[in-house]
């Protein structure tokens, strides 16, 4: 029998924004947006304490419930899950508590839907593998990172991301460097593993920086924790009096990088937690944009930190550590420049070179700009759709039904 409407989509994440404005995972968000061209988006997210009532929108958003007093649940969308891997017990007890709540919601969701997405194969990696088992629907899972990284240092894990994989259908890294990882943890992924980026929206031509004379401004946005690195651009930035940082962003280090920037007299503000607005104009007003991302002691490191592209997308000269998805994405010396993670006295150089080079700073951000295009959201998301719409139609074909999608590109 052939459906009349466009197939229905359980989109399963464990972080989503608070709000339309804000940008925490707003990737998430804007994936569900691209993808509603195709299916009817339903997104399943953990409750969050700062949310507000989400508008209208192209996709319908539902949060699980907890028994927990929101401000107690370690569970919520706006929570790292691998620091509540080191958490206390009753934590992660609370956590599995209301881990299940969002499983029995997504059970219920996912009998009126043709296919399931998750992001991060745990929690919703998981949760989308068990209803794929339990019900025959199509699965795919979607990994940006933490979750890997999750699986590879807990007990049991190994079996688990088997698990996962061997009852999904497809499963997407957003880097190469995250699809080998997750082969070196479970084999069995090789043959069903893809390599698709987040996408980003593309400004115009015409925000690219002017190369006239001013004090030169260079922003970090992300989460003030140690794997974003910002210690090693304070102490790349010291001395260098011509120049402001702007960092945009919180999390549980702030106080200390706080502490770190007076006492290296780095003129750096800290505007804090900011909206999709406020980002778009600040890269479109600063000269640079630094991701210091670094590898932790357990090994732990970023996939593809979004706000790369969204800095290459404004046409802004983007500088950035060689790790994980950052060095397949930076050609270095055409569309950015690399330096070796935590090596602040290198990271100087390259500040200090592409400040005083109008011309290459020009140049790097009008090539930054033209490979962004690539990644352009309706690009991204029909790459997306056509994994999903495969999947669907392999498990119509064993259930002798089709499902007819709108707009998917062969």
């Amino acid at each position: 029998m052939k459906h009349s409407h466009k197939p229905a989509l359980l989109l399963l994440t464990s972080s989503f924004p608070s709000t339309p404005e804000d940008d925490i995972s707003g990737y998430v968000r804007d994936f569900a947006r691209s993808l509603s061209v195709d299916f009817d988006i339903t997104v399943l997210a953990p409750p969050d304490r700062a949310a507000v009532l989400w508008p209208a929108d192209v996709f319908s958003l539902t949060r699980s419930r907890s028994i927990w007093p929101l401000a107690l649940d370690p569970f919520n969308a706006g929570a790292d899950l691998n620091d509540l891997a080191s958490g206390s017990l009753l934590a992660k007890l609370a956590a599995l508590v209301s881990m299940l709540c969002f499983f029995g919601r997504a059970l219920r969701l996912a009998l009126t839907a043709d296919a399931i997405c998750s992001h991060w194969l745990v929690p919703g990696g998981l949760v989308g593998a068990l209803i794929s088992r339990a019900l025959g629907k199509p699965h795919v899972v979607v990994e940006h990172s933490g979750a890997l990284h999750l699986l590879t240092r807990m007990r049991g894990g190994r079996r688990l991301a088997r698990f996962i994989v061997e009852a999904s259908d497809r499963i997407v890294t957003v880097s190469a460097d995250l699809k080998r990882k997750l082969i070196e943890l479970s084999p069995q992924a090789e043959d069903r593993v893809s390599v698709i980026p987040m996408g980003v929206s593309v400004c115009s031509p015409s925000g690219v920086v002017s190369a006239r004379s001013q004090t030169r401004t260079i922003l970090f946005i992300g989460r003030l924790t140690e794997i974003k690195g910002l210690d090693v651009l304070l102490r790349a930035m010291e001395g260098m009096g011509d120049c402001r940082l702007v960092i945009a962003g919180d999390g549980h280090s702030g106080d200390e990088l706080k502490r770190l920037a007076r006492s290296l007299s780095v003129d750096a503000r800290f505007v804090g937690r900011i909206g999709a607005t406020e980002r778009r104009w600040l890269l479109s007003t600063c000269d640079a944009v630094v991701i210091p991302s670094r590898v932790l002691a357990d090994g732990r490191t970023e996939g593809s930190p979004v706000v790369c592209l969204e800095a290459m997308a404004a046409g802004r000269a983007v500088i950035a550590s060689r790790v994980g998805g950052l060095a397949e994405i930076i050609n270095d010396g055409e569309n950015g420049l690399l330096f070796e993670q935590g090596d602040h006295r290198m990271l100087n150089e390259k500040l200090s070179l592409v400040l005083s080079d109008d011309r290459l700073r020009l140049e790097l951000a009008d090539n930054a700009q033209r490979f962004a295009a690539s990644f352009e959201w309706s690009r991204i998301g029909s790459r997306y759709s056509r994994i999903i719409q495969t999947v669907v139609n392999e498990n119509d074909a064993i259930g002798n039904k089709a499902v007819q999608p709108s707009g998917i590109d062969g």
